[in-house]
């Protein structure tokens, strides 16, 4: 039986504040007011605790890029093998592990018993779910194709998914290098340069002017170690935060843009997205202007996000979907401009979209290993330089020393 905590008032204005075993809160109430006490406040024992903890759990859980392709695949599966939307959304909230996961599919399935379509108990979740995923189900609702569109969906998830990851695989490496190196070279600027400046001092003779400038650095560093260290963190943190939000990605990609071989591959990534998303789109039954419209919001790009959007308007307007995306020739180039002309004319743009889509993912492959194997001699090129100079300004001095005592 659970306990439950209250707090009542009697005639007198006392106040009472005690715990007491009830079938419900109704029982407590009517318990007070048998002993003549006003409640105050009436609830369960540990039921605010385990709110705040689902409280927290929804704020640092999340639905990760896996958990939605399990999703879309597992109930593609379900549906192929004859089961119905409702039987296949019973046997995944048996089997979610997750909490927040199997929030999410018992609200599907509520809404379902409620006559609402499935798209809309994602899209109550837009933290979790993009436009893409939203749209796609409900186009796959529509034309009655909804086991082939989460199939499809699956897929493309899987593909953007296995993008992101050999991205940040190829940058780890030089990212771990320079970090690396940065951390070497404030070290020996805090702790190893400022000792040896008092010899230096104590030679009486001039010392070089790569010398003097790295002591000055070091003697700003070594003054608080602690809040160098800490300094050099919250870089890193603020760093990290700062390519989040809306301002650091338009920094970001304004830096990167201006570097041709980053610029390439910029480029490639979001010819990836775009083809991939708006032939899947297409394919799920959706119409070409809702289709341009969630395929913008699905490339990280604002350059491609923002010219896609007038290309809808454009569409609007009643001009053609590949006379509007030749007039920027330096964000979709003329072979994809011409074959989407083509699959207009033919009725296949559906297909033509998908073979560019596998083309410049290769091109993504490719141009992701030739930066990785330029940018790796050219940091360990930087980096050699800089602590080459370091050395250079504690050894020229040290042998100056040497030959002052001969």
């Amino acid at each position: 039986m659970p306990i439950y905590l209250y707090e009542a008032i009697d005639e007198k204005g006392i106040l009472y504040k005690t715990e007491m075993q009830a079938l419900n809160k109704e029982e407590v109430i009517e318990f007070l007011v048998r002993q003549k006490l006003t409640p105050v406040s009436v609830y369960e024992k540990g039921k605010i605790e385990r709110e705040r903890l689902a409280l927290i759990a929804d704020i640092f859980e999340t639905v990760s890029p896996l958990d939605k392709i399990l999703l879309a695949k597992h109930l593609a599966a379900v549906l192929k093998a004859g089961l119905s939307l409702r039987e296949a959304l019973e046997i995944m909230i048996a089997d979610a592990e997750k909490p927040m996961m199997k929030k999410v599919l018992i609200s599907a399935k509520n809404n379902l018993e409620k006559g609402q379509p499935l798209s809309s108990a994602f899209a109550a979740y837009p933290k979790y779910f993009s436009d893409v995923f939203v749209g796609m189900i409900r186009a796959g609702e529509v034309s009655g194709t909804l086991d082939k569109t989460l199939d499809q969906l699956g897929e493309q998830m899987l593909r953007d998914y296995d993008l992101v990851k050999k991205t940040k695989s190829a940058m780890i490496y030089p990212i771990i290098l320079m970090t690396g190196s940065l951390a070497l070279v404030i070290f020996l600027l805090t702790f190893v340069l400022p000792k040896l400046a008092t010899a230096f001092a104590r030679g009486g003779f001039k010392l070089p002017l790569v010398t003097r400038i790295f002591l000055a650095i070091g003697d700003i560093f070594s003054k608080s170690p602690v809040i160098t260290f800490g300094l050099f963190i919250s870089a890193i943190v603020f760093l990290l935060y700062f390519r989040t939000t809306v301002t650091g990605r338009k920094f970001f990609l304004a830096l990167f843009w201006k570097i041709p071989l980053f610029r390439n591959l910029m480029k490639k990534i979001a010819l990836v997205r775009f083809t991939r998303t708006l032939q899947n789109l297409l394919n799920s039954g959706m119409n070409i202007i809702e289709s341009l419209e969630i395929t913008a919001t699905s490339i990280s790009n604002e350059m491609y996000r923002d010219f896609i959007l007038k290309v809808k308007d454009d569409l609007r307007r009643g001009l053609p979907l590949t006379e509007s995306f030749k007039k920027n020739s330096e964000l979709f180039p003329n072979i994809l401009t011409n074959m989407m002309a083509v699959g207009e004319r033919t009725g296949t743009l559906e297909n033509i979209l998908a073979t560019m889509s596998g083309f410049y993912d290769e091109e993504v492959d490719r141009t992701l290993k030739n930066l990785v194997a330029l940018m790796e001699p050219l940091m360990l090129l930087v980096m050699g330089i800089v602590v080459g100079g370091l050395a250079i300004s504690i050894l020229v001095p040290i042998y100056q020393m040497v030959g002052s005592l001969r």
